[in-house]
């Protein structure tokens, strides 16, 4: 287990030493925390609370164990000697049609001054009275839960840490923050709550012949397969040529021997230059024996098997156009000492923000595996009542078409779609801009990437659907974003070795490749890449000031090349759902003139749903 608590410290940017794992296996053995995710997340709340986000020590850990691990031991065995064994309440079955609006009595409908629609004769928990003086947000119904030919949909999900044979227990509390990072005044000035009220004007920045992604002008199916070649030669020369400037040099690559050009008429040990795509022998994940480089010199191409024995740090992935150096000592077996992969980025457009802005981010899918009545996104539109934010991004999939209900709704994708926006924007108000990113993986989306976003039949003046990725202007802050799971994909398709830690590897992998998919062929089998809308709408060529990058992977919030990149986590999740909130301050002037860090002007947290 002290590999698994290493790799969750390193994963939030923490270098144990020795003295800390072997202290933290001491306290986990003891307190039988078999979980290292819990465990590093225990530890990461106090610190934050208690420590101010303080590295861990024997010392500290020492504190760790006083203030909350034998507190809790305690708590659990007084409630262990006295509680009383209850048997449970029979429960009645629900209809065998859940329609939309039409479900058992839900606390939520009384949060929104919704009247029960059940029986008053049938059996139910007694009614707390409705206040009156709050205003019913939504009329007419429970917010989400779609019409369906099946009672499975009406088996409602127990509550997050309810223990069942059949799920899992979640490490932590809703509300509980799990991740902190920037300022320290911002962080304890805030009150994460909008200080103005009024929309902001969104520009979108990712434009082909002046126009962004949209049904209007999507085509797709007619990527042949010479088109996709052209394409992914056309990547080659302009991240190759990139790569060989930030490494050499005009005056240094001329003085430099090429491969293909000159591999013929050199000594085998002679050391050759070469720009090429990483590619797996089985498109599949790479490792130290099945990656070869594709090298063409504009009329044919040719391929060399990489051997990796004299490198000292790579990072590779299918896909990544790469700058080598090396040797051939026969044959196409090419022996690379170095492979060069940064190219000169153009940073982040100076903030132009006047005024504090707050945000809030989830990203689906917004209901658990095994219902469809929506309770993270009912949890985080609570959320939202109190905490009112400039901005709301929401990140696809809204309805997974992988969810194994959603084939038995027995109303259109479409229409539940508009249901469900219909319910958001009635909580969210007229004040907040809200952005909603599409998904392939939506049952009522295009299944193409880059994905265009749907279509709805009523408009909202601040609701601005977008195409997945999308690059947005929001009064003076670039903000990009993307559905689909790229960090997952390179790090479970890429060979690294001595080569930093996993998150930054990743980002870095973006912004060196300048696309928000640098992959070929795609990580997902399911995945309709088409590489013609890609090299129109999936281009990264300078960095946004935010980038949000949702996945399965674990929660982090990074600030790389003064970019703030955020994983707000799943909204639903089977060790409990995250999102994340942020704000963005004005830049104070510096007295050098250079631009300030964003570190002084963010303050991010991530949060428990």
């Amino acid at each position: 287990m002290d590999t698994e608590i290493k790799q969750q410290f390193d994963e939030i940017g923490v270098e144990p030493s020795e003295a800390v794992l072997d202290k933290c296996m001491e306290l986990a053995i003891t307190y039988s925390i078999e979980d290292a995710t819990e465990f590093v997340e225990q530890w990461m709340a106090f610190s934050l609370s208690h420590l101010h986000g303080e590295d861990p020590t024997p010392e500290n850990l020492g504190e760790f164990e006083r203030k909350v691990l034998q507190l809790k031991k305690d708590k659990v065995g007084f409630k262990t000697s006295t509680q009383k064994t209850y048997s449970p309440a029979p429960v009645v079955a629900p209809s065998s049609l859940s329609t939309y609006g039409v479900i058992e009595d839900d606390p939520m409908t009384y949060d929104y001054g919704i009247e029960s629609l059940t029986d008053s004769s049938m059996m139910h928990t007694p009614k707390s009275k409705k206040d009156p003086s709050r205003s019913s947000a939504l009329k007419g119904g429970v917010l989400f839960s779609p019409a369906s030919y099946t009672p499975q949909s009406a088996k409602r999900t127990p509550a997050a840490g309810t223990r069942t044979p059949s799920t899992t227990t979640v490490a932590g509390r809703p509300g509980d923050i799990v991740d902190t990072f920037g300022h320290p005044k911002l962080l304890a000035g805030t009150t994460w709550q909008a200080k103005l009220e009024h929309s902001l004007p969104v520009s979108q920045r990712l434009l082909h012949q002046e126009a962004p992604l949209t049904l209007s002008n999507l085509g797709y199916m007619n990527d042949l397969l010479s088109d996709k070649c052209d394409n992914l030669y056309d990547r080659l020369e302009e991240t190759g040529r990139a790569l060989v400037k930030k490494k050499l040099g005009v005056e240094g690559a001329a003085e430099c021997s090429w491969y293909p050009q000159d591999g013929q008429t050199l000594q085998a040990l002679h050391m050759l230059y070469a720009v090429g795509m990483i590619h797996s022998e089985d498109d599949g994940p790479l490792d130290a024996h099945s990656a070869f480089l594709a090298v063409t010199d504009g009329e044919e191409s040719s391929f060399l098997d990489l051997n990796f024995t004299r490198i000292k740090s790579a990072s590779i992935f299918p896909g990544q156009v790469v700058l080598a150096k090396g040797f051939i000592p026969k044959g196409n077996s090419f022996v690379v000492e170095e492979i060069h992969t940064e190219r000169k980025l153009t940073p982040p457009s100076p903030l132009k923000v006047d005024r504090e802005l707050q945000f809030v981010v989830a990203a689906g899918p917004y209901t658990h595996s095994t219902d469809l009545f929506y309770d993270p996104l009912h949890d985080l539109l609570k959320y939202l009542k109190d905490h009112r934010p400039d901005v709301l991004v929401l990140v696809g999939p809204f309805v997974d078409a992988d969810h194994k209900l959603v084939a038995e709704m027995a109303e259109t994708f479409d229409s539940f779609f508009e249901k469900m926006i219909s319910g958001i924007m009635d909580v969210v108000g007229g004040h907040t801009t809200v952005l909603m990113i599409s998904s392939q993986k939506d049952a009522m989306s295009h299944t193409v990437y880059p994905t265009p976003p749907p279509a709805l039949r009523k408009t909202y003046p601040n609701l601005h659907l977008l195409p997945d990725p999308s690059m947005v202007d929001l009064d003076g802050i670039t903000l990009g974003v993307t559905s689909t799971d790229v960090v997952d994909h390179l790090l479970s398709h890429e060979f690294a070795a001595n080569a930093g830690e996993r998150m930054h590897r990743a980002i870095n992998h973006l912004f060196n490749q300048g696309s928000f998919y640098p992959m070929y062929p795609p990580g997902d089998e399911n995945m309709s890449y088409d590489t013609q809308l890609a090299l129109k709408y999936a281009q990264l060529r300078q960095l946004p000031n935010v980038l949000l990058l949702p996945g399965d992977q674990r929660h982090f919030i990074r600030l790389v090349s003064d970019c703030l990149v955020i994983n707000p986590g799943r909204l639903s999740d089977k060790k409990g759902g995250t999102f994340a909130r942020f704000l963005v301050a004005p830049t104070a002037p510096t007295t050098t003139g250079k631009a300030a860090s964003l570190f002084n002007s963010v303050a991010c947290q991530i949060q428990r749903i």
